[in-house]
Formats: structure tokens, C-alpha cells, sequence
């Protein structure tokens, strides 16, 4: 956000300490020594700031980019893809969540999305649900002919619907148990087809809104709808 007519309050997921504030000064005045587009959503940058306990916003002292995200950049579906990753750790990632597994696993998840040249449709749901690992909610697997009705509010199947109306049964439980499966081993672009995909990623948004009470409605969902259909 803009700080003032030359500077900009950026919101930086270090390794070490977790979400960070920090004025980067002079970088919308031209000739500035690091750039406004070097704090691009998603962008991996390496930054020097002086970090005082107590101490509120910090000035960056220099910054630079780690990674060139040019595909990211130019192609019209990783940007959509980005835009929504942008979105949902920003309603969901506190400050208090200094994780350095969780920064590996969005670096990582930006670098395989950078570098994909397959089909990335799946990707939004695979990195939803694979998010749930580091928030303390992750769906358990316990799928079985059985257990079929996956309780949201539970975060596991059951072999009757719950008493509340925050679940889905077969086939859907089904699919998301096999994806479940799929990302147990490390694959995170799901291959499901377009109704499934959509249908798996908005009941994984609302799973956020029920454990995440402050999460709230995603705007980037429709645009990422529109750009990924098969």
C-alpha cells in the first residue's frame, strides 16, 4: 500500500520471522535504488531491514530479487493462479505465524508454479488443501466405502451425515479423498476434471470460513474460475 508519494508499506512472509511490515522508501520516485514492482504479489526477494524488539513499522535498508517470475508474469493463467495464492494467504497467514516450513512450502509452490509446463488447473485446490497442513486443520483420510461423508466442522469422514449441514458425501468425498492421497505423496497440481475442481475448491473455502471465522469471501475465485475451464 502507498505510505506516501514516494514510499510504500510492504507486507513481506520472511523465514524467520513470519509476516513483516516494511516501508520501503523512495521506490515510487524515479531512479529509486529498488523498484515498486520488486514487491509484486508473490514476489521472492531478498531484503535488508534493522529488526529492534518492539519495534513497530521497518525501513528497508535494500532488497532484491531472488527469483525472475517472468512466466508469472506473461501468462495469463499463472497470473490468475498467483492473484488467488496472494489472496488466500493473505486472509489466512498472521503474524504470529513465524514458520519456516510454511515459507519452504509457498516458495516452493511459486517456483513449481513458475516453472510448470503443464496444465496448472488443478493447482489452486492442490495448494488450498495442502495450506490446511500448516493452519492446523488439514482433512484426515480416513475415506473408506463405510465413511463417506466428509464433516468439514470434523475435518473427517463419517459413515453417517453430521448434525449440521456443513458436510458433502459421494462421489465428492470420494474425488477429495484421492486428492487427499495425491498430496500425502507431494503432488500438488490435481488432476480432476473442471466440475469437480470447482465444485472441491469451494467447499475447501468455506472450510476455511468455518475454522477461520475472519477469512471471509475470496474475490479472486470467479476470475480464477474463468481462466482455468478445460
Amino acid at each position: 500500500m502507498d505510505y506516501s508519494e514516494t514510499s510504500i508499506i510492504a507486507k513481506v512472509y520472511t523465514e524467520q520471522l513470519g509476516l513483516q511490515s516494511y516501508i520501503a522508501k523512495g521506490v515510487r520516485k524515479k531512479g529509486a535504488r529498488f523498484k515498486k514492482n520488486l514487491f509484486s504479489p508473490l514476489s521472492i526477494i531478498h531484503i535488508s531491514a534493522n529488526h529492534k524488539e518492539g519495534e513497530g513499522l521497518r525501513v528497508l535498508r535494500d532488497a532484491s530479487c531472488e527469483y525472475q517470475l517472468n512466466g508469472i508474469a506473461t501468462d495469463m493463467r499463472k497470473t490468475a493462479v498467483s492473484m488467488y495464492i496472494a489472496e488466500l494467504l493473505t486472509r489466512t497467514v498472521s503474524a504470529q505465524m513465524a514458520d519456516p516450513n510454511l515459507y519452504h512450502f509457498i516458495e516452493n509452490a511459486v517456483l513449481n508454479l513458475e516453472r510448470s509446463e503443464e496444465s496448472i488447473a488443478g493447482f489452486p485446490l492442490g495448494f488450498t488443501i495442502s495450506l490446511t497442513q500448516f493452519m492446523g486443520f488439514d482433512p484426515h483420510n480416513n475415506f473408506t466405502s463405510g465413511n463417506t461423508y466428509f464433516d468439514m466442522v470434523g475435518g473427517n469422514f463419517g459413515p453417517h451425515p453430521p448434525d449440521h449441514m456443513y458436510y458433502f458425501a459421494s462421489p465428492l468425498s470420494g474425488s477429495f479423498s484421492e486428492i487427499l492421497s495425491a498430496i500425502n505423496v507431494g503432488i500438488l497440481s490435481i488432476k480432476a476434471d473442471f466440475i469437480t475442481r470447482s465444485e472441491l475448491l469451494l467447499r475447501m473455502l468455506e472450510y476455511f470460513r468455518i475454522h477461520i471465522p475472519t477469512f471471509g469471501e475470496m474475490k479472486s475465485v470467479q476470475v480464477l474460475s474463468d481462466v482455468l475451464k478445460d
